[in-house]
């Protein structure tokens, strides 16, 4: 067993494709598929599950990613230790988010006072994202409506309104704010289980007592503001999510003001991290 097969490894169990880790690696696609391969024949067990476009792990495989996620976080701890960081001269940093927008905005903000910090993006639902901070995919995630977890350390950053988008011409796109009861017989988009979006408009749904199914269901906001903006239905999103498509607007949801309590989180050990401190700083001047 090699430290690179393990590096190797690793990369392509988070990336869950070899051309993704290669880049991450800055290798060559066959040289991480020989380190794969070269730690599975030497140990005679099956890791990366291959079939087509499609790339998982064996159970073998998922409980040595749990170690490897474990050695290479350490490892990430001592650099950071060793090094001199207090400046923030040199480092990196993986950034989970539940969406593009916020973390995006944030890593602006970061950027700007530690351009020698390099990061990582990575992006997935609610349910991916929150994952990735359990299982040491990423160093900190921003997550909205994160369950509570003893593991975890919490930091709030923001609070969303759900809006309601609707395309340009809707009867709907006058109005100030849109209850419930006014989706009643409107052609609807949902978004995907396990998305935030979809977890509150359920629940919200239910409360109501209202059974209203969708016509589509889409796993992106992007996708959802391209189904809008085309006319096949009413869909749902956050006001930091809003665009400037001129095709669709967004309308306030009444029940779902200030649903999305938006929080950055982490494993408590990852307080340690001076990047991890950093980014935690920097979100409290965030708006």
């Amino acid at each position: 067993m090699r430290y690179a097969q393990l590096r190797a490894f690793d990369a392509v169990a988070r990336a869950r494709s070899f051309s993704r880790a290669a880049q991450m690696l800055g290798l060559t696609q066959p040289a991480i598929s020989v380190q794969v391969t070269s730690l599975e024949r030497a140990y005679r067990t099956d890791l990366i599950i291959r079939s087509g476009a499609q790339l998982g792990l064996t159970p073998e495989g998922e409980a040595l990613f749990a170690l490897t996620r474990q050695m290479f976080s350490t490892e990430a701890e001592i650099e950071d230790l060793l090094e001199s960081t207090e400046a923030l001269r040199r480092g990196h940093l993986r950034l989970g988010a539940d969406g593009p927008h916020l973390a995006l905005d944030l890593v602006a903000l970061f950027r700007q006072r530690y351009p020698l910090i390099t990061m990582e993006l990575v992006l997935g639902n609610a349910t991916q994202t929150l994952n990735a901070v359990l299982q040491s995919s990423v160093d900190i995630a921003i997550v909205a409506n994160p369950p509570a977890d003893l593991r975890l350390a919490r930091q709030a950053l923001i609070t969303q309104d759900m809006m309601v988008l609707v395309p340009r011409g809707h009867a709907f796109q006058p109005r100030k704010q849109i209850s419930l009861k006014d989706l009643t017989d409107q052609p609807l988009i949902f978004r995907e289980h396990g998305s935030n979006t979809q977890r509150l408009l359920e629940a919200a749904l239910k409360k109501a007592g209202l059974n209203l199914p969708p016509v589509l269901t889409v796993g992106s906001r992007e996708a959802m503001i391209e189904a809008v903006s085309r006319g096949i239905g009413i869909g749902f999103i956050f006001n930091r999510e809003q665009n400037e498509d001129p095709r669709s607007r967004a309308v306030p949801l009444r029940e779902l003001r200030g649903s999305s309590r938006i929080m950055l989180i982490h494993l408590k050990p990852r307080r340690r991290r001076r990047a991890v401190q950093a980014l935690l700083e920097v979100a409290k001047s965030f708006t």
